[in-house]
């Protein structure tokens, strides 16, 4: 078997790029949302490692073969450990949201460009066979979902949704330079020293009204009001945001780039968070599963209370909390749930017994 990263979270020296360059993420994701069963002892976390070696070792380690990340919530370290939670629990980011804050023990995030894979994977962790984990973990709820070009057109045709576009919203997003780099992610030091924290939302998007507005103002709301459709659909590297310039260019346009917003939390013009975000119809409903791998928690509530861009309202009066700020007016917040990430030797029950 081949030697896989120290970090779970390392996936990104596997995937591929598109003709211009672009990283490509593993077209079909699942979150795995689990609780513990019992109290878990060293023969439960020798059969949990033993299960996520065996898949390694059947399945290539990237998006042609199997990714995971297992992460752990606040009440695993509570409830099971002698330590304390590296994360804390999640709570609301704006004061127009009303999300259920969760709190399962633990969540395995699968990827893959192989949709049948993860059902198979989810079969063998949690049906019969010798890697069943049913008498520990309880699959309290499967989330699932895809990214990649053309997969939400034609996973809900109908929906005016660009055939060439690889998010419900039809923009790219995995552009050069816009993510935080895995190391930046990444732990030093400490108990989860190597690996990281993530946070888990589950956001419902108004398409419908997304798509009623014209290709250019689409692109202002999602980048910043000086770029347009044609330039939006040709960017490979970085966004240009504007980020710098909110204010000024607020008052002139009466509007706010959700890129824009979010690029004020970067530091020295590295973004914070690693997304992992993917589009669902979960429920019905077109959303998006928002993983977002940081540090601290601190870089994601950082990131996410600038994405509000609740000063916005100042610099115009067309700009509400909301209107014709970002994409704020097409998204509600369903649920919020944080994980601690460890390193790849202490993903299985981590810290118990310590």
């Amino acid at each position: 078997m081949t030697e896989l990263p120290a970090a779970q979270h390392a996936w990104e020296s596997t995937f591929r790029t598109d003709e211009d360059g672009r990283p490509l993420a593993p077209r079909f994701h699942r979150l795995l949302m689990l609780d513990v069963a019992g109290d878990p002892a060293a023969a439960d976390v020798k059969h949990l490692e033993y299960a996520l070696r065996a898949l390694e070792e059947q399945l290539p380690y990237g998006p042609g073969g199997l990714l995971t990340c297992l992460g752990w919530g606040p009440g695993w370290f509570e409830n099971h450990t002698p330590a304390r939670s590296p994360v804390a629990r999640p709570v609301p980011m704006a004061r127009w949201e009303n999300p259920r804050l969760e709190s399962f023990d633990a969540c395995l995030h699968l990827a893959s460009d192989d949709e049948h894979t993860l059902a198979e994977v989810t079969g063998q962790l949690f049906g019969d066979g010798p890697l069943d984990q049913r008498e520990r973990l309880r699959l309290t709820e499967t989330r699932t979902g895809f990214v990649g070009r053309g997969l939400p057109a034609e996973r809900r045709p109908g929906a005016a949704i660009p055939d060439r576009a690889p998010l419900m919203l039809g923009f790219h997003s995995g552009l050069r330079g816009n993510q935080a780099p895995e190391d930046r992610v990444t732990v030093a030091a400490g108990p989860l020293a190597g690996g990281t924290t993530m946070h888990v939302s589950y956001i419902e998007l108004d398409v419908d009204s997304w798509y009623e507005q014209d290709p250019d103002t689409r692109s202002a709301q999602m980048f910043s009001p000086r770029v347009t459709a044609d330039e939006a659909e040709k960017l490979v590297d970085d966004a240009k945001s504007d980020a710098d310039s909110l204010p000024a260019l607020a008052a002139v346009h009466g509007r706010v780039g959700h890129a824009q917003a979010t690029g004020r939390a970067r530091l020295h013009g590295v973004p914070r968070i690693n997304r992992r975000d993917f589009a669902t119809l979960d429920h019905g409903s077109p959303g998006t599963h928002f993983v977002s791998l940081q540090r601290t928690m601190e870089d994601f509530n950082a990131t996410r209370a600038v994405m509000n861009a609740g000063d916005a309202t100042g610099h115009h009066a067309r700009i509400g909390v909301r209107r014709r700020n970002g994409i704020n007016s097409f998204m509600d917040v369903r649920s919020r749930a944080t994980f601690a990430v460890p390193a790849r030797r202490d993903r299985a029950y981590p810290l118990l017994g310590h």
